[in-house]
């Protein structure tokens, strides 16, 4: 009986150890971008076979976003969504809440106070590997998400995103401190463009 009491609690001090190191990683993680006024994220999606090259810029509360022939445009209350290949503009809230880097980059590595359970999955080689489930009634559709850091200077190097089986991959390339001012909307520059508002 003792040497199953005793096992209880070492598994318990493990289990503790772990939630605590997953915290200490997104902790860190989260530092390091608050730590900088303005920085860029040059990423790469992948889901299924679909795959391109995107990047994106973060000043305060607004950022601006590039993914293929769009461009995303957020002064941290309005979201302007140009699709230069249709010639639309399609104008949305914004969702403060989201922890989806391409919803709302802002927030895509702050995963502290949130709405999910972190569990770290292993850490070896320079790399710790970061899984965050959903709490109970986190209204998040997101779904769960699996972050891999680099444990050598806490910067992010692939985030897995899966929506009850649709699996996305976002890959991690450069982060700098932004190199000018954030680009915001400029509606004259869409000139002839259609404007669909569902604010």
């Amino acid at each position: 009986m003792k040497r199953w009491l005793l096992l209880a609690v070492l598994l318990c001090g493990t289990v503790r150890a772990a939630e605590n190191r997953a915290g200490e990683i997104l902790e860190r993680l989260a530092a390091g971008f608050r730590a900088m006024k303005g920085y860029e994220v040059d990423f790469t999606v992948e889901a299924g076979e679909y795959r391109t090259a995107g990047s994106y810029a973060v000043e305060g509360q607004g950022y601006f976003l590039t993914l293929g022939d769009a461009e995303v445009f957020c002064d941290g209350t309005v979201r302007y969504e140009v699709d230069n290949a249709r010639r639309e503009v399609t104008i949305v809230g914004v969702d403060t809440a989201s922890r989806n880097i391409l919803n709302n980059p802002v927030k895509a590595f702050d995963f502290l106070d949130s709405e999910y359970d972190p569990e770290l999955l292993s850490e070896a080689a320079g790399r710790a590997v970061v899984r965050l489930t959903p709490t109970a009634g986190n209204s998040s559709p997101a779904g769960v998400i699996t972050v891999t850091v680099s444990t050598a200077t806490m910067r992010p190097e692939v985030l897995d995103y899966d929506y009850d089986g649709e699996r996305v991959r976002i890959t991690i390339g450069r982060v700098a401190s932004l190199g000018g001012p954030l680009r915001t909307f400029d509606r004259k520059r869409c000139e002839g463009y259609e404007f669909i508002d569902f604010r």
